[in-house]
């Protein structure tokens, strides 16, 4: 099933789940923006006590590091985890994940929009009963969410980390056939990248994921930035944006534009009728731009990530062979600030 509940400080989603035992495995994965403070913060709380005991605490320390309490029943676990302090005010994804059955857990940040990531493995993991996942979901007194919380999901599986797809399947992407939706395209395809070559697909990655957050639908409008037609993103994907234009401001031939920044504009807007939404994105040989809807967007990156053998199962690389995994060597285009990005589309808009 995955996903089973959606909830932030203004709206709940529940699926419909039958479980009268807590879940064997399972993710509890939250997106918070955590300002400076000279105090530790609780992000989300959760204090339930009668049938069934549980105790869940996450909480943001001054020192940028992450601690996590989750009491179920008569058993305890306490765990830590530190992140790169800078930048506090960006967007953290936190995740918690059990597999009962193997007695192994994880508790894992990410910063989206970022290759960085950092995890604590745990052994003998707790679950969340069905009682508490309620509990979290629906407004009470038994929980509470800061204010800087952007979402809360729950999944009944343990849900993969690291490089996320960011591309709507329906999207046509340039292929040397002509457009084709992104989603219709398997391993071996070619695609045509930005610099008219025809490309081998080495992977195509697919996952349905809460539609909020680093994963909240953006729709970018065309014809801005050479579009033929609307296509729609996470706010993590990025543009390859050349021209005269850019060289002048940028001294550069291309930048880089993640969407996020553009939704101040008029050439992007987010969507918020959906509850789940599923990308697809493309693994190529050297993180080569593919031309979707008529603009370019970079493919996957993933760096080296297939040297981290102790990572990449915990990822959706898993399951591939890591030998026919590339290498990808961080781009050489520069990225833009939002302030950048916001210039940029109001000149492309005049």
């Amino acid at each position: 099933m995955s996903w089973l509940a959606l909830a932030d400080n203004h709206t709940h989603s529940l699926a419909s789940f039958s479980y009268d035992q807590p879940l064997p495995r399972g993710t509890v994965m939250l997106e918070t923006r955590v300002a400076p403070d000279s105090k530790p913060q609780t992000i989300v709380g959760l204090e339930m006590r009668g049938s069934t005991t549980c105790d869940l605490t996450v909480q943001a320390m001054p020192n940028g590091g992450i601690h996590f309490l989750l009491r179920h029943e008569e058993e305890i676990i306490h765990a830590a985890l530190s992140h790169d302090a800078e930048d506090q005010a960006n967007l953290l994804r936190i995740s918690y994940s059990w597999d009962i059955p193997a007695q192994l857990g994880r508790l894992v940040i990410e910063r989206p929009g970022t290759n960085k990531l950092y995890i604590r493995h745990i052994e003998r993991a707790l679950p969340l009963s069905p009682e508490a996942i309620l509990a979290l979901m629906q407004p009470s007194g038994l929980r509470h969410f800061c204010d800087d919380l952007v979402f809360i999901a729950v999944s009944d599986q343990v849900e993969p980390i690291g490089p996320m797809p960011g591309i709507c399947p329906k999207t046509p992407v340039q292929t040397p056939e002509g457009m084709k939706p992104i989603g219709t395209l398997k391993r071996g395809d070619l695609v045509t990248t930005l610099n008219g070559d025809a490309i081998p697909i080495l992977q195509v990655l697919r996952k349905t994921v809460p539609a909020r957050g680093s994963f909240q639908p953006v729709r970018l409008r065309a014809p801005y930035f050479g579009l033929a037609q609307d296509i729609v993103l996470t706010p993590e994907a990025r543009l390859v944006v050349g021209g005269s234009q850019v060289e002048y401001l940028f001294s550069a031939e291309n930048v880089l534009v993640p969407v996020k920044h553009l939704t101040s504009a008029a050439s992007a807007t987010f969507e918020g009728d959906h509850n789940l939404v599923t990308y697809v994105q493309l693994l190529l040989p050297d993180h080569e731009p593919i031309i979707a809807g008529g603009t370019a967007v970079e493919s996957l990156s993933i760096g080296r990530i297939r040297r981290k053998r102790d990572l990449i199962g915990a990822t959706l690389l898993g399951e591939f062979d890591p030998h026919t995994l590339p290498e990808h060597s961080k781009t050489a285009f520069p990225v833009l600030k939002s302030y950048e990005a916001v210039t940029l589309a109001e000149l492309r808009a005049a």
